[in-house]
């Protein structure tokens, strides 16, 4: 039995979106070091952000965080996370994933997911 993109048809557009949401959350609390059978595997500790990056080193934490997703996540194509301040939120960093929910193998939709890291370095994702 194929798994992913090869085999056709992932299903219901919506459930599969709800199943990308809630793995993508998981992917992007999984710090960089902490699995034991990949060092590179996960994203950087966000949890000081503020302090430790400046608006300079956004190109660079995007990118990261774009490849490592598409890398992870085969139902989505084309990752693109731009950084999105929420000035009435100025403790939390948030980003915007644009990608490309993969439907059937030549079918994808659009989708927009908003991820927000809190002060305690947590990332929650919405659709």
């Amino acid at each position: 039995m194929q798994h992913g993109p090869e085999r056709g048809d992932f299903g219901d557009p919506a459930q599969v979106l709800r199943s990308v949401i809630d793995y993508v959350g998981k992917l992007l609390n999984t710090r960089r070091g902490s699995s034991v059978l990949d060092e590179a595997f996960g994203i950087p500790d966000f949890t000081s952000i503020g302090v430790n990056y400046s608006r300079d080193d956004m190109p660079r934490i995007e990118k990261e965080i774009a490849e490592f997703i598409e890398r992870c996540e085969p139902r989505l194509r084309d990752v693109k996370a731009t950084y999105a301040p929420d000035p009435g939120e100025p403790f939390s960093v948030n980003f915007t994933l644009d990608a490309g929910l993969v439907l059937t193998r030549t079918e994808t939709l659009p989708v927009k997911l908003m991820t927000r890291i809190n002060p305690s370095g947590k990332v929650s994702v919405s659709g």
